[in-house]
């Protein structure tokens, strides 16, 4: 197998990068799918933290330094999700090599479906580097102006990398009266909304146990569309079909699917 690599990004931070890739990835791994995790925010990385995983014995940063095996720094989480997370030791920051990156990726590629790199926010060198790994790139964005002109600059970016983009999430929506339009953002991005977002007490729930969503509470309408994508992206065409009509329902309603304000 090879993996098809996904990475998860934004323009601008605090939007929910890391809550989106997480619970992306742990939905892959329920559905029985080889699923890496690989938080590349060297400067602040969040999900070891979010997930409860203790880096004592490596990490990405060990690794990118040459202090540690790539082996040792990968951890069994949730839903048989694997996760390579970084260190917050400001030690690791200064030592970390991130051109060793796509080394990585090379050695872990041909052992897993699916793997998710959380990229760090915003426009910056391992921002660029992380979406230069990438098979294809999903933003995450909230409905604003500053939100929308940070995700045209990451498809700027990517399309001169010739990275392709499987859509957006919208987060947050519903807080503020004079929020963007789907249709302007659509248009403005030229890109698929995946998930129309608003904020969801179970997400930050979920993040008190350090547990993802999706398992936490998995009829919560957020953890029904992270699987509904997941199922998408894994070719399982009935659990589409089957939550097309419910979805439909929803927004008809005025529910959305929904993700935490807090990123990371």
């Amino acid at each position: 197998m090879t993996a098809t690599i996904f990475t998860i990004v934004s323009g601008k931070g605090g939007v929910g990068t890391t809550t989106a890739a997480i619970n992306l990835s742990a939905a892959l791994a329920g559905f029985a799918k080889n699923t890496l995790i690989i938080d590349t925010d060297i400067g602040m990385p969040t999900v070891g933290l979010m997930l409860g995983i203790e880096t004592t014995k490596a990490s990405l940063h060990d690794v990118l330094a040459g202090t540690a095996e790539l082996k040792d720094a990968i951890y069994d989480g949730p839903n048989n999700l694997h996760v390579l997370p970084g260190s917050i030791s400001l030690h690791s920051f200064v030592n970390a090599n991130t051109d060793a990156l796509s080394d990585i990726l090379d050695t872990v590629k041909e052992k897993y479906d699916y793997v998710i790199i959380d990229s760090p926010t915003g426009i910056n060198k391992n921002s660029i580097l992380s979406i230069s790994l990438a098979n294809e790139v999903i933003q995450v964005m909230n409905p604003d102006i500053a939100s929308l002109a940070g995700a045209m600059k990451i498809q700027t970016i990517s399309d001169s990398m010739g990275k392709p983009f499987r859509g957006v999430f919208i987060n947050r929506t519903g807080v503020n009266p004079n929020e963007l339009s789907n249709d302007r953002i659509e248009s403005t991005l030229g890109l698929r909304i995946l998930e129309t977002i608003i904020e969801d007490n179970s997400v930050r729930n979920s993040l008190a146990f350090k547990t993802p969503v999706v398992m936490k509470y998995p009829g919560s309408p957020v953890a029904v569309g992270f699987n509904r994508q997941a199922a998408e992206i894994a070719g399982i065409k009935s659990m589409v079909e089957d939550t097309s009509a419910e979805v439909k329902d929803k927004k008809k309603k005025g529910k959305r699917f929904s993700l935490s304000k807090n990123k990371e």
